[in-house]
Protein backbone atom coordinates (compact mmCIF):
# COMPACT_ATOMS: atom_id res chain seq x y z
CA UNK A 1 0.00 0.00 0.00
CA UNK A 2 1.03 3.64 -0.67
CA UNK A 3 2.34 5.98 2.09
CA UNK A 4 -1.20 6.97 3.54
CA UNK A 5 -1.65 3.04 3.37
CA UNK A 6 -0.29 1.14 6.18
CA UNK A 7 -2.83 -0.55 8.95
CA UNK A 8 -2.91 0.77 12.23
CA UNK A 9 -3.25 -1.87 15.44
CA UNK A 10 -6.73 -2.06 14.62
CA UNK A 11 -6.62 -3.30 11.30
CA UNK A 12 -8.75 -0.78 9.89
CA UNK A 13 -7.53 2.53 8.89
CA UNK A 14 -4.40 4.18 8.89
CA UNK A 15 -3.51 6.94 11.47
CA UNK A 16 -2.43 9.20 8.56
CA UNK A 17 -5.56 8.75 6.62
CA UNK A 18 -7.52 12.47 6.57
CA UNK A 19 -11.81 12.04 6.66
CA UNK A 20 -13.78 15.06 5.72
CA UNK A 21 -17.58 14.80 7.24
CA UNK A 22 -20.32 16.67 6.81
CA UNK A 23 -24.18 15.29 7.57
CA UNK A 24 -26.45 17.47 8.99
CA UNK A 25 -27.76 15.14 11.75
CA UNK A 26 -25.76 16.45 14.36
CA UNK A 27 -26.32 12.85 16.32
CA UNK A 28 -25.13 10.72 13.53
CA UNK A 29 -22.17 13.96 12.93
CA UNK A 30 -20.83 13.22 16.11
CA UNK A 31 -20.76 9.42 15.93
CA UNK A 32 -19.61 9.43 12.76
CA UNK A 33 -16.58 11.78 13.37
CA UNK A 34 -15.66 9.68 16.56
CA UNK A 35 -15.61 6.28 15.51
CA UNK A 36 -13.01 7.55 12.92
CA UNK A 37 -11.47 9.48 15.46
CA UNK A 38 -10.92 6.38 17.63
CA UNK A 39 -9.63 4.36 14.52
CA UNK A 40 -6.43 6.93 13.96
CA UNK A 41 -7.94 8.98 11.36
CA UNK A 42 -7.45 12.47 11.36
CA UNK A 43 -11.09 14.50 10.93
CA UNK A 44 -12.08 17.60 9.81
CA UNK A 45 -15.92 18.43 9.68
CA UNK A 46 -18.23 20.91 7.82
CA UNK A 47 -20.65 22.62 10.39
CA UNK A 48 -20.47 22.80 14.12
CA UNK A 49 -17.21 21.52 15.75
CA UNK A 50 -17.88 17.96 17.38
CA UNK A 51 -15.54 15.69 19.74
CA UNK A 52 -13.05 13.79 17.93
CA UNK A 53 -12.84 16.69 14.81
CA UNK A 54 -9.62 17.99 14.61
CA UNK A 55 -10.95 20.67 12.09
CA UNK A 56 -14.13 22.39 11.57
CA UNK A 57 -14.85 24.30 8.45
CA UNK A 58 -18.03 27.19 8.14
CA UNK A 59 -20.69 25.71 5.10
CA UNK A 60 -21.30 27.48 2.13
CA UNK A 61 -18.03 27.09 0.44
CA UNK A 62 -17.03 23.75 -0.87
CA UNK A 63 -14.03 24.49 -2.49
CA UNK A 64 -12.60 26.86 0.18
CA UNK A 65 -13.11 23.83 2.76
CA UNK A 66 -11.39 20.96 0.73
CA UNK A 67 -8.01 23.75 0.45
CA UNK A 68 -7.98 24.28 4.33
CA UNK A 69 -8.30 20.36 4.68
CA UNK A 70 -5.05 20.06 2.04
CA UNK A 71 -3.38 22.71 3.49
CA UNK A 72 -3.48 21.38 7.09
CA UNK A 73 -3.54 17.64 6.80
CA UNK A 74 -1.86 17.51 3.26
CA UNK A 75 -4.42 15.34 1.75
CA UNK A 76 -8.29 14.04 1.83
CA UNK A 77 -8.86 10.17 1.73
CA UNK A 78 -12.12 9.61 2.96
CA UNK A 79 -15.32 11.61 2.27
CA UNK A 80 -18.48 11.51 4.41
CA UNK A 81 -21.52 12.77 2.87
CA UNK A 82 -25.38 12.99 3.10
CA UNK A 83 -27.86 13.96 1.70
CA UNK A 84 -30.97 15.42 3.08
CA UNK A 85 -34.69 14.35 3.09
CA UNK A 86 -37.37 17.10 1.18
CA UNK A 87 -39.88 17.84 3.41
CA UNK A 88 -43.04 15.40 2.67
CA UNK A 89 -45.70 16.69 0.37
CA UNK A 90 -48.78 15.53 -1.40
CA UNK A 91 -47.59 14.92 -4.77
CA UNK A 92 -50.84 16.76 -6.60
CA UNK A 93 -50.62 19.37 -4.25
CA UNK A 94 -47.50 20.25 -5.02
CA UNK A 95 -46.14 23.16 -7.07
CA UNK A 96 -44.13 22.27 -9.86
CA UNK A 97 -41.34 24.80 -9.30
CA UNK A 98 -41.13 23.81 -5.67
CA UNK A 99 -40.75 19.84 -6.35
CA UNK A 100 -38.03 20.61 -8.62
CA UNK A 101 -36.19 23.12 -5.88
CA UNK A 102 -37.10 20.69 -3.24
CA UNK A 103 -35.19 17.89 -4.98
CA UNK A 104 -32.01 20.26 -6.13
CA UNK A 105 -31.59 21.25 -3.20
CA UNK A 106 -31.62 18.65 -1.77
CA UNK A 107 -28.82 16.43 -4.42
CA UNK A 108 -26.62 19.43 -3.96
CA UNK A 109 -25.17 19.13 -1.03
CA UNK A 110 -23.41 15.80 -1.88
CA UNK A 111 -23.10 16.40 -5.50
CA UNK A 112 -21.34 20.19 -5.18
CA UNK A 113 -18.95 18.48 -2.62
CA UNK A 114 -18.04 15.53 -3.81
CA UNK A 115 -17.08 17.72 -7.08
CA UNK A 116 -14.71 20.06 -5.17
CA UNK A 117 -13.38 17.27 -3.31
CA UNK A 118 -13.32 14.72 -5.80
CA UNK A 119 -9.40 15.98 -7.36
CA UNK A 120 -8.21 15.90 -3.71
CA UNK A 121 -9.15 12.21 -3.47
CA UNK A 122 -7.66 11.01 -6.44
CA UNK A 123 -4.23 12.49 -5.75
CA UNK A 124 -4.52 10.35 -2.42
CA UNK A 125 -4.05 6.96 -1.89
CA UNK A 126 -6.84 4.27 -1.69
CA UNK A 127 -9.75 7.16 -1.05
CA UNK A 128 -13.25 6.57 -0.40
CA UNK A 129 -16.56 7.79 -0.83
CA UNK A 130 -19.12 7.08 1.67
CA UNK A 131 -22.95 8.64 0.71
CA UNK A 132 -25.30 8.47 3.46
CA UNK A 133 -29.19 8.54 1.93
CA UNK A 134 -32.15 6.47 2.67
CA UNK A 135 -31.86 4.01 0.06
CA UNK A 136 -35.15 2.51 -2.02
CA UNK A 137 -36.99 3.16 1.24
CA UNK A 138 -37.86 6.32 0.64
CA UNK A 139 -40.07 4.80 -1.27
CA UNK A 140 -42.17 3.89 1.15
CA UNK A 141 -42.90 7.02 2.76
CA UNK A 142 -46.43 8.54 2.23
CA UNK A 143 -46.47 11.60 0.21
CA UNK A 144 -42.53 11.63 -0.64
CA UNK A 145 -41.77 11.68 -4.05
CA UNK A 146 -39.12 14.48 -3.74
CA UNK A 147 -37.36 12.36 -1.05
CA UNK A 148 -37.82 9.07 -3.29
CA UNK A 149 -37.02 10.35 -6.29
CA UNK A 150 -33.51 12.30 -4.77
CA UNK A 151 -32.69 8.99 -2.93
CA UNK A 152 -33.27 7.11 -6.26
CA UNK A 153 -30.98 9.17 -7.84
CA UNK A 154 -28.11 8.81 -4.92
CA UNK A 155 -28.06 5.10 -5.37
CA UNK A 156 -27.51 5.59 -9.13
CA UNK A 157 -24.65 8.36 -8.25
CA UNK A 158 -23.24 5.95 -6.20
CA UNK A 159 -22.93 3.52 -8.52
CA UNK A 160 -21.72 5.42 -12.23
CA UNK A 161 -18.96 7.21 -9.69
CA UNK A 162 -18.12 3.73 -8.36
CA UNK A 163 -17.47 2.14 -11.94
CA UNK A 164 -16.00 6.35 -12.87
CA UNK A 165 -13.97 6.89 -10.32
CA UNK A 166 -12.28 3.57 -9.23
CA UNK A 167 -10.26 3.42 -11.97
CA UNK A 168 -8.42 6.76 -10.66
CA UNK A 169 -8.29 4.71 -7.17
CA UNK A 170 -11.68 6.09 -5.65
CA UNK A 171 -14.57 3.27 -3.56
CA UNK A 172 -17.71 5.13 -3.66
CA UNK A 173 -20.51 2.92 -1.69
CA UNK A 174 -24.00 4.38 -0.15
CA UNK A 175 -25.20 3.51 3.34
CA UNK A 176 -29.04 3.78 3.61
CA UNK A 177 -30.58 4.66 6.75
CA UNK A 178 -34.52 3.33 6.83
CA UNK A 179 -36.60 6.35 6.93
CA UNK A 180 -38.23 6.38 9.88
CA UNK A 181 -36.50 3.82 12.24
CA UNK A 182 -34.92 4.89 15.45
CA UNK A 183 -31.18 6.56 14.76
CA UNK A 184 -29.06 3.70 15.57
CA UNK A 185 -26.23 6.27 15.39
CA UNK A 186 -23.34 3.46 16.29
CA UNK A 187 -24.22 1.10 13.29
CA UNK A 188 -24.23 4.37 11.04
CA UNK A 189 -20.63 4.80 12.99
CA UNK A 190 -19.41 1.37 12.57
CA UNK A 191 -21.00 0.95 8.98
CA UNK A 192 -18.58 4.28 7.96
CA UNK A 193 -15.78 2.77 9.68
CA UNK A 194 -15.72 -0.44 7.58
CA UNK A 195 -16.15 1.20 4.35
CA UNK A 196 -13.30 3.75 4.68
CA UNK A 197 -10.94 1.38 5.81
CA UNK A 198 -8.79 -1.29 4.04
CA UNK A 199 -10.56 -3.82 4.83
CA UNK A 200 -14.07 -2.67 2.79
CA UNK A 201 -12.40 -2.40 0.13
CA UNK A 202 -13.90 -5.43 -1.67
CA UNK A 203 -17.46 -3.27 -1.10
CA UNK A 204 -18.00 -1.23 -4.67
CA UNK A 205 -20.57 0.72 -5.47
CA UNK A 206 -22.99 -1.02 -3.20
CA UNK A 207 -25.53 -0.08 -0.67
CA UNK A 208 -25.27 -0.90 2.43
CA UNK A 209 -28.99 -0.81 4.54
CA UNK A 210 -28.88 -0.32 8.02
CA UNK A 211 -32.02 -1.44 10.23
CA UNK A 212 -33.90 -4.47 10.90
CA UNK A 213 -33.24 -7.05 7.88
CA UNK A 214 -32.12 -4.23 5.46
CA UNK A 215 -34.38 -4.16 2.13
CA UNK A 216 -35.49 -7.11 -0.14
CA UNK A 217 -35.19 -5.33 -2.85
CA UNK A 218 -32.11 -5.10 -4.51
Amino acid sequence: MGEHGVLNEHGLVNEQRVALVALDNEAERSAVVAALARTGVRVAVLGSVVAGAQLALPLGNDAAAVAAVEQDFGCINILVVGAANPAPARFIDTDVTQWFQAVHEAMSTPFRLMRATVDALRRADDSRIVLVGAGWGAAGVPNATAGASVHGALIALTKTLARDLGPDGVIVNEIAVQPGAAADTRALASAVVYLASPAGSAMVGQVVALGRGGEVRP
